[in-house]
Formats: C-alpha cells, sequence, structure tokens
C-alpha cells in the first residue's frame, strides 16, 4: 500500500506524527496494490504509534520515503549496523523485491486494523497472523499475486472499466 503519486513534506509526516501522539491513532485510506489481497485500495488502515519493543517480523509499518512517499509494507527484518544503528526492511505483499531499508525515524506507526466496506481485519487475530506466515514463507505468492493483478488490469483496460 503506498501513496506513490501523491508527496509528503516533512510538515506533513510530523503532522501524522503529532496526531498519533495526541489521539494514541490515525485512520489512513489505502491506495496501490502493493498489499494485495489483505489491504485493497479503499480500505481505512489504522496505525498507533510504533513501539520498537513491540514490532515482530510481518508487522505492516508506516514509514516516508526520504523522496516524500508514504508506505505501509510488511517488516522483513530488522539489521542492526555496526554503530548500533537498527534498520528495518520491508516489502509489499505484491512486490517482488524489498524497499530500501529504512531508518528508525522514518517510521510513523504500526497497522492494527483495516476496515473494508464489509468488516473490520486485526492485525492480531488469527486470519491475520497466519496470512502474514504465508506471505513471508512463500515468496513464490507475491509473484503469484503481481501476475493476477497485471491480468486484472490488462482486463480492466480492454473493457473500460476504471480502477
Amino acid at each position: 500500500m503506498d501513496w506513490s503519486n501523491m508527496q509528503f513534506n516533512q510538515d506533513t509526516v510530523e503532522l501524522l506524527l503529532i496526531t498519533i501522539k495526541k489521539y494514541g491513532w490515525i485512520d489512513l485510506p489505502s491506495y496501490g496494490t502493493s498489499m494485495y489481497p489483505y489491504i485493497k485500495k479503499g480500505n481505512i488502515c489504522r496505525f498507533v504509534h510504533f513501539d520498537e519493543m513491540n514490532v515482530k517480523k510481518g508487522d505492516i509499518l508506516l514509514y516516508h520515503t526520504n523522496s516524500g512517499q508514504l508506505i505501509a509494507h510488511r517488516l522483513l527484518s530488522v539489521l542492526k549496523q555496526d554503530n548500533n544503528q537498527k534498520q528495518f526492511v520491508l516489502k509489499g505483499d505484491t512486490n517482488l523485491c524489498t524497499d530500501e531499508p529504512i531508518n528508525q525515524n522514518q517510521i510513523i506507526g504500526k497497522l492494527i486494523t483495516i476496515q473494508t466496506t464489509k468488516s473490520k481485519k486485526y492485525t492480531n487475530k488469527f486470519p491475520s497472523i497466519a496470512w502474514s506466515k504465508f506471505i513471508l514463507s512463500f515468496p513464490i505468492v507475491s509473484r503469484l499475486l503481481r501476475y493476477y493483478l497485471s491480468v486484472e488490469y490488462q482486463y480492466k483496460n480492454r473493457s473500460g472499466v476504471s480502477t
């Protein structure tokens, strides 16, 4: 899930951080297909304060890039640098490659719920945990999802359906 067509400056990032600190959470609509089918375009994602002590592999973190993008992807690993700094390696479920490792100061929050049109998904419940384990255990699934999305996109373009 990314907002790749939008640019967010440091003031916007600070506003997001202040909102999470003040209210305990922030809701953002999802765009893109990088976390499909777990998160679909238009779902409302709730993020809470990022706590390094309570983050684990498979969690979905919201972060900002140096180029001004806002992205929420799944945590794959944490790398310790020589200077005791940590870098976080993340990846979209349908992406074939990992994102550039990020520093902790780029992380805005951690996903806790996804509101769809029909239901609410909790990231700490069995279906979400099972999906996380599945997508992390079988990287080929990302390739299959990417292929499915490309076929779907071609079909919609030919039939004139807007996405």
